[in-house]
Order: structure tokens, then C-alpha cells, then sequence
């Protein structure tokens, strides 16, 4: 459990599901600078996160982080390697993935980001993991913000294709 004056960061429980769900809900059009497209609650159904943080401030909760840490083969891994036996699965490295994170609309620029951030770090750290993210290009905020942290901007790019329109 992450402490500061005003915010106090500890790791999810079950019971905070509505909670968090509120301050995603905070979080719509351009404030919405989570990395996937539904809500929290979907999220959190479909993909249970092993590694999950909510802030609060005056016992109310603010703001929350969600992830897994797993072997690199989820992103690069797989493309920068030589594909041969040589370079086994087993020998990647292990990162840390940040899939969302929201505060509420109300609380930003309290520290409530960094405070999520660090005890996602501290997790990381305790892993080994190097960490990452996946937000929109778009997101000038976040970018911002993930820089400040001290992230770097990787050299993959995603495109996108519907064929329903030739």
C-alpha cells in the first residue's frame, strides 16, 4: 500500500468493482484515456487483471490502475527475433503491461496519476519487469503524463484496415 497526504493507493478488491466503475463512467470522449474500448467492468469480467490499485482520497475511490506482468512474446518478442529454436520463449524478457487506468475526472492533477503509477512500478520492480502501454496517439494528456514518468515511445506502430470499406 502506497501512502501520501491525501492519497492512499492499495490493491483492489472485488467490492470496489461499482467504485471503479464510477470513476471510469467519470471518463468519457477525450477524458476517456483508457487503452481499451469498454468499460471497467467488462474489462475486469472478461480478463480478471492479476495486478489491480485503486487510489482513494478521504476514503472514496479516485482513481484505479489495472495490468498483468507476463513474458515479452504478448508484443516485439516475436517480431525482432530470429525464428529458430535458438531463442526460446522461455528466455524473454518479462514486462509489465498497463491495460487501463483512470482518475476521476474531478481529482486530476492531485497526484492521483503518479500515485497509481508507482505502486505499478513497485510491482514491476518486484518482477524484474520493464513496463509498457498501449494508449491513442491522439492522447496528447497521457503521452504527457507517460513521459513524465519517465516512459519512451516505442518504435511499433499499429494500422488499421476495414475491408467493409474499399
Amino acid at each position: 500500500m502506497t501512502e501520501s497526504p491525501n492519497i492512499t493507493v492499495r490493491k483492489m478488491k472485488k467490492s470496489d468493482l461499482a467504485k471503479i466503475n464510477a470513476v471510469d463512467n467519470s471518463l468519457r470522449g477525450r477524458n476517456r484515456v483508457t487503452t481499451w474500448p469498454f468499460s471497467f467492468d467488462l474489462y475486469w469480467r472478461i480478463y480478471e487483471p492479476e495486478i489491480c490499485y485503486v487510489a482513494e482520497m478521504k476514503g472514496q475511490v479516485v482513481g484505479f490502475v489495472a495490468g498483468v506482468i507476463e513474458k515479452e512474446e504478448r508484443s516485439k518478442f516475436l517480431i525482432n527475433q530470429p525464428r529458430s529454436v535458438a531463442s526460446p520463449i522461455n528466455d524473454s524478457p518479462t514486462v509489465g503491461w498497463i491495460e487501463m487506468m483512470g482518475v476521476h475526472a474531478d481529482y486530476w492533477g492531485q497526484g492521483v496519476g503518479m500515485a497509481l503509477m508507482d505502486a505499478f512500478t513497485d510491482e514491476c520492480r518486484k518482477n524484474n519487469a520493464m513496463m509498457r502501454i498501449v494508449i491513442r496517439d491522439d492522447d496528447e494528456a497521457l503521452k504527457s503524463f507517460l513521459i513524465g514518468r519517465g516512459f519512451n515511445r516505442s518504435i511499433f506502430v499499429s494500422y488499421n484496415k476495414d475491408p467493409r470499406q474499399i
